[in-house]
């Protein structure tokens, strides 16, 4: 799959996120001058339960600054009385990186996700006796999770201070 805008190309394929993680979460900002970027997984823990990520930030064509330290987080949750999973209702993502001249560079887009664009049931077309054979023997019950909130992304560049609004797309992702 290729996902575009004008400040930042983003490729995902052969991810195969069901078997190498537990969850994940995913953002993807635009605002007329920005773009910003993540991706972050965690392993089952027959992997480790380790936390990968990565993400950038760019504009008019050209990438800021990249890499795989910053986070994501949940700011608030409600549980999901359907799956018992823990809906996030607010988010902080937050990129940290250098600039190609050197500069410390880092961006947040921090605030309520609004109301919930869709719940995805993965598995809503296997019978319910087999999802719930699956969900005991294999401890899956998978679910996604889809936000677009207006936010402002705050990016700090050196000294520099920019804020700006734009839309994000959202969706966190819980698998076992």
């Amino acid at each position: 799959m290729r996902v575009s805008c004008d400040q930042f190309p983003l490729h995902r394929k052969d991810l195969l996120m069901i078997v190498i993680a537990a969850r994940w979460n995913f953002a993807n900002f635009q605002s007329p001058t920005y773009s910003a970027v993540m991706m972050e997984y965690t392993t089952p823990p027959s992997y480790g339960s380790t936390v990968v990520r990565v993400g950038g930030v760019a504009t008019d064509g050209k990438l800021l600054f990249a890499g795989c330290t910053g986070s994501a987080t949940h700011t608030e949750v409600k549980d999901d009385p359907e799956n018992e999973w823990p809906e996030p209702s607010a988010t902080n993502y937050h990129w940290e990186g250098k600039t190609a001249d050197g500069k410390e560079a880092r961006a947040d887009l921090s605030g309520s996700l609004g109301t919930r664009l869709d719940r995805v049931d993965v598995m809503a077309e296997v019978p319910g006796f087999v999802k719930a054979i699956i969900a005991s023997a294999a401890g899956t019950k998978p679910y996604i999770y889809q936000f677009a909130p207006k936010l402002t992304l705050d990016l700090h560049i050196g000294e520099e201070e920019i804020k700006e609004d734009g839309a994000m797309f959202t969706e966190a992702t819980f698998i076992s």
